[in-house]
């Protein structure tokens, strides 16, 4: 007997932690079938591509959040959430600067819904759009500069497009991902023939610009050899090989993590090296990768200011008076951070494909000599690092 009522005790309490668990994931005041009330006092302001709606939240204290609900153009209905804690939504995505209608709901812990307040907005003209208008063409070697405007920093694809006479109608050239504030958008590769070319501008609701249409002909360029550059080491010059860096490092071709040109630590800024091409070229672009460890981009020894002098054959290369300032150079995260804030995607990507630098292309003088100087490190620290460098130009021989 005394067993049967120890068994029944058990299971009284069992039953009882059920129930109290099943009232614990229950939804918020499970029998609670009340809607909230509808927001107030609301302000509209038209943005890029959309609107900021402002509102005083109702006061109920299940409230959980505020919707408002919109029909696109292409019949497709857009949800926007705000949490109770903010008084404003944004919509935003939209193509045009038409009339919309919007309806805005308060939405309690149960998924109640307020009867809804119904809202016009007109959007300001679309980030595509106000980006498509500023874009322009600067033929470049191997291809062009593409200048733009992105106040916002939307992020948007920049389609090119291009038709030449090894082509068999228009093609598809490459697509670029950017969210940058501004350009210029590199684009390369392309051979020095007459050419037509369409950009288009697209965001991530899929709204696409008028397309931009011009005629150039890329300026000729190619890789220079780094075989036959060699380290001259000139009056002022500091060594590349701490760390296990060595100077060949800057043109062998090799990423990997431990391969790279490193200074002494710690050596007082300037640091400069200095290179013989092997003969007179004239230079058009170059490319510094820093040391492909992602957790170490933009940080230790990653140049931050620099600076590239050159030197024509038959002046003394061994005095420094005969170098000219050919670039003054920063190398920058594409989305304006600054050494503490978090890479973006973006950080990440121009990073391992490495940070590009345009000579003046009608400042450039033939140079058979070049001298890179880096002025001051990413994160202060007085040394450099540098994985890889290359150059691009033309051979004058």
């Amino acid at each position: 007997m005394k067993t049967k009522l120890i068994w029944l005790n058990v299971i009284i309490c069992t039953l009882l932690l059920s129930c109290k668990e099943d009232e614990v994931r229950a939804p918020y005041g499970y029998e609670d079938q009340t809607p909230p009330q509808d927001i107030s006092e609301i302000m509209i302001k038209s943005i890029s591509g959309g609107a900021v709606i402002k509102y005083q939240i109702p006061d109920d204290s299940d409230l959980s959040y505020v919707k408002a609900l919109f029909q696109t153009k292409k019949g497709e209905t857009r949800e926007i959430r705000s949490s109770k804690y903010v008084d404003s939504l944004k919509i935003e995505g939209i193509g045009d600067t038409d009339e919309y209608e919007a309806m805005i709901y308060a939405v309690d812990r149960s998924e109640n819904v307020s009867k809804g307040v119904k809202i016009a907005f007109v959007p300001d003209t679309p980030p595509v759009v106000n980006i498509r208008e500023s874009l322009r063409a600067i033929v470049d070697w191997g291809g062009f500069s593409l200048d733009f405007k992105n106040d916002g920093k939307d992020a948007i694809s920049v389609m090119v497009y291009y038709e030449n006479s090894e082509t068999e109608g228009q093609r598809l050239y490459d697509v670029y991902y950017t969210e940058q504030k501004e350009g210029p958008l590199a684009i390369r590769g392309l051979s020095p023939l007459p050419s037509k070319f369409v950009v288009k501008v697209k965001d991530r609701w899929e709204n696409e610009s008028e397309p931009y249409e011009f005629e150039l002909t890329p300026l000729e360029e190619e890789l220079l050899d780094a075989t036959r550059f060699k380290e001259m080491f000139i009056p002022g010059d500091v060594r590349w090989t701490f760390f296990g860096g060595n100077w060949s490092c800057f043109f062998n071709d090799n990423y990997g993590s431990m391969d790279f040109a490193h200074t002494d630590y710690p050596q007082a800024f300037p640091h400069p090296t200095t290179i013989d091409m092997g003969t007179t070229v004239m230079l058009s672009r170059m490319k510094i990768w820093q040391r492909l460890v992602q957790d170490d981009f933009y940080k230790h020894g990653c140049p931050r200011h620099f600076a590239v002098y050159g030197c024509p054959e038959g002046l003394d290369p061994f005095k420094e008076e005969n170098y000219e300032l050919l670039m003054d150079g920063h190398l920058e995260k594409p989305s304006g951070g600054e050494f503490t804030d978090p890479n973006t995607a973006e950080d990440i990507l121009v990073a391992q494909q490495g940070h590009e630098f345009l000579f003046d292309n009608e400042l450039m003088e033939p140079v058979r000599y070049v001298r890179f100087v880096s002025l001051a490190s990413w994160s202060g620290m007085e040394c450099s690092r540098i994985a890889e460098l290359k150059f691009w130009g033309q051979y004058i021989e």
